[in-house]
């Protein structure tokens, strides 16, 4: 494995190296070289005939872990990305493959994948003169010090050479070729572009949700304009995101082609095997290690306090279903993508209120799940349904289909819970109290929730407030955790529920 020049012939190098500016040629540094030569024998050969100037990287020198000061050759997993993103195919109709030049990687964090990009681009501009007179791309997260800090980088891998490049903060002119980073919520400029020919999307299942569709329709607004290089990476985030969207589209739709390096492709190489077990113990090693779409830790449930729910739902999932007690079911609509329905159970000899049933619709309309709840309450005796009230059409429904009279949309503190079935909530009045309450009780050991409801776990988990006012946009599963609220709404343990 290579990963050191030689001292004497790193001094050498030190010795001889001549600053460039960025007008001049490059042709005598770069000038036909390989980004990395891939086979192991034939790079020791080539390092060796060439004093170690066979290929972009020792050129300028291999990447270098913050962590451990090592400088690391290229894996495997960058040769899989690298050969994707230069893959030719052609359809059995002989047109081209959609997915030619179009990259999608979902990763675990520390892989060096950013990095390997970066060197990408640099060494595409300075190889040859194919590039020269067009413009590469950088989208990054809403917040302009991070496209600044990106060009940075790609400065600095220059720097190593004596190559130094003054420009803006956020542009970096190479061999006639422009290098541009964008923030994801100033996208104007990018916009305005006449013919990028690489774009890439760093960390884009962190754009904001606004941001998302966008930054998408620009992005492959260039396929036909310029035929671009589109190359997106990131660890994953929440569900419902960008990676999630593309993740979820078929194969004969989707126009990129679709990586997968969870951190098992990293182990001696990027971290050790005990570093990973350590990180095991983090409540987001699924998101950050795993690929799994889980969002940041939140700062209103403990992870102490919501492993207790689920010790308690472990406990007490097989008891049968108690017709004698009360029972509340929920529903918070959000008809553009997941209506969940929830019910639990008051257990008064156990002194916990029991989740024991889940019903999730995709994309549906008001008179299925309507339709749902009346079918699913037959089962039980005593079950009142809470619904978030802002959706006034949907309470009505649900009305009818019960038999009860339409709600007017007024007071809701007015209803005489004994007598309906439905109760609608106003949320903008409720909705700190309800989380509060809910907090309180999950806090006290008075929840039990069975692992299997993982989308109400994970809202748990990622749940982020203040002062009990709900982040929903960095909140996972935000209407599960409504759900929750709306169920616990009316349970108290020493008094009437």
């Amino acid at each position: 494995m290579i990963q050191f020049y030689p001292r004497a012939l790193r001094r050498k190098k030190q010795e001889t190296k001549n600053v460039y500016s960025s007008s001049d040629s490059y042709t005598t540094l770069f000038k036909d070289k390989p980004f990395w030569i891939w086979d192991k024998a034939q790079h020791v050969t080539a390092f060796d005939a060439t004093n170690g100037n066979c290929c972009f990287n020792h050129i300028v020198g291999l990447p270098e872990s913050e962590k451990t000061g090592i400088k690391n050759p290229m894996f495997d997993y960058e040769q899989i990305i690298f050969e994707n993103i230069f893959k030719f195919q052609t359809l059995p109709n002989g047109k081209e493959d959609p997915k030619n030049r179009h990259v999608w990687v979902k990763k675990a964090t520390g892989l060096g994948i950013t990095e390997f990009i970066l060197r990408l681009m640099l060494w595409l501009c300075t190889r040859n003169d194919d590039f020269k007179n067009c413009q590469m791309c950088v989208v990054v997260g809403p917040k302009e010090e991070i496209a600044i800090g990106l060009v940075k980088r790609m400065k600095r891998i220059l720097e190593q050479v004596n190559i130094y490049v003054e420009n803006r903060a956020t542009t970096l002119i190479l061999n006639d070729v422009e290098i541009q980073a964008f923030p994801s919520n100033h996208l104007a400029s990018y916009r305005g572009l006449t013919a990028p020919r690489f774009i890439f999307l760093d960390e884009g299942d962190f754009f904001k949700k606004n941001d998302i569709q966008d930054v998408r329709d620009t992005t492959e607004r260039y396929i036909t304009k310029s035929k671009p290089y589109i190359v997106i990476v990131s660890t994953p985030n929440k569900p419902d995101l960008l990676f999630q969207m593309i993740e979820k589209e078929p194969e004969n739709v989707c126009i990129y082609n679709r990586l997968f390096f969870n951190y098992e492709w990293g182990i001696d190489k990027m971290f050790t095997r005990e570093e990973i077990e350590i990180q095991k113990a983090s409540p987001s090693f699924d998101r950050e290690y795993d690929l799994k779409y889980a969002g940041k830790i939140g700062n209103v449930f403990s992870e102490l306090q919501i492993k207790e729910a689920i010790r308690l739902g472990e406990l007490y999932k097989d008891l049968p279903l108690n017709q004698y007690t009360h029972h509340f079911g929920a529903c918070d609509p959000g008809w553009a993508k997941t209506t969940p329905v929830y019910i639990g159970e008051l257990l008064k000899p156990q002194q916990v209120f029991r989740i024991n049933y889940y019903e999730g619709f995709e994309k549906s309309t008001p008179e299925v799940v309507a339709t749902h709840i009346f079918n699913v309450s037959r089962r039980y005796i005593n079950l009142k349904w809470f619904i978030d009230g802002s959706d006034r059409g949907f309470v009505n429904t649900l009305k009818r289909i019960f038999d009860e009279p339409d709600w007017d949309g007024g007071n809701t503190d007015d209803i005489d819970l004994n007598n309906v079935k439905i109760i609608p909530v106003n949320f903008t009045k409720e909705h700190k109290q309800l989380l509060e309450h809910a907090f309180l009780l999950l806090a006290s050991g008075k929840v039990a929730i069975p692992a299997k409801y993982d989308r109400l776990l994970t809202a748990l988990r990622t749940a982020q407030a203040t002062e009990w006012n709900l982040d929903k946009e960095e909140t996972v599963n935000d209407d599960d955790l409504d759900d929750f609220r709306l169920m616990l709404r009316k349970v108290y343990f020493g008094k009437k529920a």
